[in-house]
């Protein structure tokens, strides 16, 4: 009777070391894909915002275009129009250098581009900041789906607007 106690104690505890040691390998495989999906170095991370995307505020009709020019660089432009007539531009582009990817905006009223820095993606989500500039300091954009964008544009704190794009195949 006590051998076969001990028979059924020796194959309890076995079972618990191959438990253990599945969990710590499926953990380690889960952890080690968390951490390669969270990697910010590259543009393949925001391919997802190819295209063209429109939004409708108010009197205002706001348009993002972006195309990939190369494997390291994605241009943009974003126009603004007030009842049809081209009210503010701007030139964007995403650049992949040194094992980060930067968002650099080129509007009017700046003399040079701003740069901001992605510091979070996903594969629905990018922040890009530049907590130097006085506004904005953080530009997020969030895929909703395959045909939705919003685009918040934000102090890092109280100071923000939100854009609502809808995807398209040609702008109005």
């Amino acid at each position: 009777m006590l051998s076969t106690e001990n028979n059924q104690l020796n194959g309890a505890s076995s079972m618990k070391k191959r438990a253990i040691y599945y969990f710590i390998i499926l953990t380690s495989l889960l952890l080690s894909h968390l951490s390669s999906a969270e990697s910010c170095n590259s543009l393949n991370q925001v391919k997802w915002l190819l295209g063209k995307w429109q939004s409708q505020q108010e009197k205002l009709t706001i348009t993002e275009q972006w195309q990939q020019v190369s494997s390291k660089s994605i241009e943009g432009e974003g126009k603004t129009f007030k009842q049809n007539k081209l009210v503010s531009s701007e030139t964007l582009r995403l650049v992949e250098m040194s094992g980060e990817v930067f968002y650099l905006a080129k509007v009017q009223h700046n003399a040079v581009p701003i740069g901001f820095k992605l510091v979070t993606c996903s594969i629905t989500h990018a922040i890009f900041e530049n907590v130097q500039h006085d506004f904005p300091k953080r530009i997020s954009y969030q895929l909703l789906d395959n045909n939705e964008l919003n685009v918040s544009v934000s102090d890092g704190k109280n100071k923000e607007f939100v854009l609502n794009f809808n995807k398209t195949n040609s702008f109005e």
